[in-house]
């Protein structure tokens, strides 16, 4: 029975959190401190999805600094990112970086 009460909560909720957005309950104009929070959303997801990946190892779970070839492909994407504003050069040059140290251990 608890089950069903988590599926049909966790379904209103998705629901909610799709539909208010789009409804016409929603003001024309959201308040100026929703909309100053809503600037760091991009950058706080982003960087919840990608440090992970980058300094968490994927055998052990712990954090890896040493020989860690992520952070260097991490590093060199972002240099790339901010000279060129490119993202497919971008995700190419940190894809090439992680492929050629790789070749090369």
């Amino acid at each position: 029975m608890s089950v069903w009460i988590a599926i049909i909560f966790t379904g209103c909720l998705t629901f909610g959190t799709r539909f208010l957005p789009l409804s016409p309950l929603m003001p024309e104009k959201l308040p100026g401190w929703l909309q100053l929070a809503m600037k760091f959303v991009p950058v706080s997801v982003l960087s919840a999805i990608i440090i992970p990946a980058i300094f968490i190892s994927e055998d052990t779970g712990y954090i890896v600094i040493q020989d860690n070839l992520r952070i260097t492909a991490a590093i060199v994407a972002i240099f790339v990112a901010y000279f060129s504003r490119s993202t497919a050069i971008t995700i190419l040059s940190g894809l090439s970086v992680i492929w050629i140290l790789t070749f090369l251990e």
